[in-house]
């Protein structure tokens, strides 16, 4: 799969048949107004990341819970084989990338679910559990209508 097919692929999933990559290899969804997830093919064109802010506080994190997110990633205990980083803005954002080549559209959805499940879990851990209204499913399928953004 091409990282345009594996956008398209998702969207299909999502109900947004028409989501797809810009000129530039991006693509941002908005589910619920509130959840934001982006992709980006790499350079290469072997790679699709995906990526989606869980708190702009990252500096304001108590210790404990800074203990519990490196705890999580250790070996990807707790974090669906996403990763945990800060980007340019210092947000505290769960990434994760995936092959372009050869990979199975069912394997895509799998890590794509994994993904997106671990980013619901972190997202209520870190508001202490106020996450009333982010999304009133728990699986994909399930999701509200959603837009998407061209960035």
């Amino acid at each position: 799969m091409t990282a345009s097919e594996m956008v398209q692929y998702i969207g299909k999933h999502l109900g947004i048949p028409e989501l797809c990559l810009n000129e530039q290899g991006l693509c941002r969804i908005r589910l619920n107004n509130s959840i934001v997830i982006d992709f980006e093919e790499d350079d290469t064109k072997k790679w699709l990341h995906v990526f989606a802010a869980l708190t702009n506080e990252a500096a304001n994190l108590p210790r404990d819970m800074l203990l519990k997110l490196l705890r999580a990633h250790y070996l990807f205990n707790d974090t669906g084989h996403a990763s945990f980083g800060l980007d340019a803005d210092d947000r505290l954002c769960l990434f994760m990338r995936a092959p372009t080549a050869e990979l199975a559209e069912g394997l895509w959805v799998e890590m794509f679910e994994a993904f997106f499940s671990t980013y619901l879990e972190w997202k209520e851990q870190l508001s202490g559990g106020k996450t009333e209204g982010l999304l009133p499913g728990d699986e994909l399928p399930d999701l509200p209508p959603s837009t998407f953004i061209r960035v």
